[in-house]
């Protein structure tokens, strides 16, 4: 499938489909190891044609998720740099956004998916992302485990949710989409677009591209009189970003942006992998 084309039937052919009750996921294992679609009671409720491979589908972001300043790790008294095209001057979401994962195994409701940490990244690994859907929900499981040598790390997803939820016919259901997020704090962005240090309490209004955190529950997306979505996980932080027309993105993520040149991250090593989770709840007719 070519970036910046909606999908079409002759596109869904040979990937996987995930069914259960209502819901249906098609996994693009060739694009980042994304879920292309999700349709829920007909409804689709992702953005599925966009720019490259940043904005559409639901992807998972691994070993690092959001911006990496100037793109350049700084670890151990060593630098390593990574490409900043996607969105100069920053590299963004890690290494593995477009790349080929591997199937490993698939059922009618489940696929495991796994991609090697490769050039550019310097420390190999592995990554594996497991997906799984019940009548009311979609989980995501993502494990990122080293092989011989410890390295830091930060996994998240990105889900970019429909503005407009349409049926097959091309027919809008429900109002525009609105995001809650229970959170009590936010992280200041500077002039660069990253959390410079400063925590912002209390969050102002939309519309934003910042992460939160101190999260007192999951954050939901409502297109109201039509469905909600409940997105629920272990992940400490939860990046927003509500400033373009076609969507809405919800991130849930285990570190801040730019966490791998901070504190905040996962030391990864041989034996010790990180693990963080994420489910997609749904229900519908909600006003």
């Amino acid at each position: 499938m070519r970036y910046g084309r909606r999908m079409t039937k002759s596109d869904l052919q040979g990937r996987p489909i995930l069914r259960a009750g209502d819901l249906e996921a098609v996994v693009v294992p060739e694009c980042g190891g994304r879920i292309g679609s999700l349709r829920i009671a007909g409804l689709e409720v992702l953005v599925t044609e966009g720019w490259g491979p940043l904005a559409w589908g639901a992807y998972p972001m691994v070993p690092w998720a959001g911006r990496l300043d100037r793109g350049v790790l700084r670890w151990r008294d060593e630098e390593h740099r990574f490409p900043t095209d996607v969105t100069p001057p920053h590299a963004i979401h890690g290494t593995l956004m477009d790349g080929p994962w591997k199937v490993m195994g698939a059922s009618g409701s489940s696929i495991e998916l796994r991609a090697d940490l490769a050039a550019p990244w310097p420390f190999g690994g592995v990554a594996t992302h497991r997906l799984r859907v019940a009548p009311d929900r979609l989980e995501a499981v993502l494990e990122v485990r080293a092989t011989d040598r410890p390295f830091p790390a930060i996994v998240g997803w990105h889900p970019w949710f429909a503005r407009r939820l349409r049926d097959g016919a091309g027919d809008i259901h429900g109002g525009s989409a609105a995001v809650d997020v229970p959170a009590a704090a936010m992280l200041h962005r500077g002039a660069d677009g990253l959390p410079d240090g400063t925590v912002v309490r209390p969050i102002p209004p939309g519309p934003w591209d910042d992460c939160f955190t101190e999260l007192s529950g999951g954050p939901s997306v409502t297109w109201p009189g039509a469905l909600r979505i409940d997105v629920e996980s272990d992940a400490r932080y939860v990046v927003v970003y509500t400033e373009q027309e076609s969507g809405v993105c919800v991130e849930p993520q285990t570190g801040p942006p730019n966490g791998l040149n901070a504190v905040e991250h996962a030391l990864v090593e041989p034996g010790r992998p990180l693990v963080a989770t994420m489910t997609l709840r749904w229900r519908g007719a909600v006003s």
